[in-house]
């Protein structure tokens, strides 16, 4: 059996909003001064970045849904994830490197040699973790970017994330399976959801896992028992996920480019509708974080209610070839 890099998603759905501009997204990331993947709450006023897979941008926007490009020429952005520094971690899928930015956009390569990279995460001591999607496996960095292999033998990796007492969780996006490892690297199932096509992950503020499925077009919040119950349905090929300061988790749709926020209630509104352009992740940044010189605002985003979604004929890609 031989596997397809994953690059991109093919499961389309319509949305129903009231604007959009034309951009595309692809991977939010938000981050608090610790670490993102290791859960804090991102800070009041964070900007949110979104990893733009057709474009191979990576933009920002303000809290108001106003937007900028923040770095451009990546190579398939997936993950984005930022150290204790502020600066900006990006996987680029197709080329198999982590770009490296600062916080005003200067951009350095942080690590070369992976296969297909999807999803980063980084723990309390600022080592970088990694998801293979080809390679099933994840592969640790620290600080000073020396690798070695955390755990190998999955299934498809994308999300990453850690929780408050350093485990760090991995969605397995083939076999439907989410893994917790120990700091020391030994994996047990968190979770079995049943199907194929798990992405971005997040903790809430109470413990609560959130997972990301492109097939099912759901969100599913986990107990720390591991029981599942449905948060959010019939989205467009939801992808990255991620947490302001109040609690919203907002959702990259890559079927539509729309960037959605849900209350922690669960009452959902469209925050940003950029195109259908796959947006894949998502991740808040630190408030000191601006744009690159010399980008291109597209202005404020309009804020609508989310419009109900009509599923409609869908291919998921296979993600596995014979």
């Amino acid at each position: 059996m031989t596997k397809t890099p994953f690059l991109t998603v093919c499961r389309k759905a319509s949305f129903s909003a009231a604007v959009s501009v034309g951009v595309a997204v692809v991977s939010l990331a938000f981050a608090t001064g610790a670490h993102a993947g290791l859960y804090a709450p991102a800070q009041s006023g964070s900007p949110l970045f979104v990893s733009n897979l057709a474009t191979d941008t990576i933009t920002r926007f303000t809290t108001i849904g106003g937007s900028s490009l923040f770095a451009s020429a990546l190579s398939s952005p997936n993950g984005i994830a930022f150290d204790r520094d502020g600066n900006l971690f990006a996987a680029n899928a197709a080329d198999g490197t982590i770009e490296r930015f600062t916080p005003s956009g200067a951009r350095s390569t942080f690590a070369t040699g992976l296969t297909n990279p999807i999803g980063l995460a980084f723990d309390n001591s600022g080592n970088l973790y990694a998801a293979d999607y080809v390679d099933d496996t994840i592969t640790k960095f620290t600080p000073a970017g020396v690798d070695s292999l955390f755990a190998s033998g999955l299934s498809g990796p994308e999300g990453l994330a850690f929780d408050n007492a350093g485990f760090l969780y991995a969605a397995n996006s083939l076999n439907g399976d989410i893994v917790k490892f120990n700091p020391s690297g030994v994996g047990s199932v968190f979770a079995s959801t049943g199907s194929a096509g798990l992405g971005g992950l997040a903790f809430d503020g109470s413990g609560y896992l959130f997972v990301a499925s492109y097939v099912e077009n759901s969100i599913t919040k986990f107990s720390t028992g591991g029981v599942g119950t449905v948060f959010a349905d019939e989205l467009s090929n939801p992808h990255g996920i991620a947490f302001d300061s109040a609690g919203n988790l907002f959702v990259a749709n890559s079927g539509d480019g729309s960037i959605l926020r849900f209350t922690p209630g669960g009452s959902g509104s469209l925050f940003a509708s950029p195109g259908s352009n796959e947006p894949v992740f998502l991740a808040f940044g630190p408030l000191s974080a601006v744009p690159e010189p010399g980008t291109t605002c597209f202005g404020p985003v309009l804020l609508a209610l989310v419009g109900q979604v009509r599923r409609r004929t869908s291919v998921v890609a296979s993600a596995r070839q014979a």
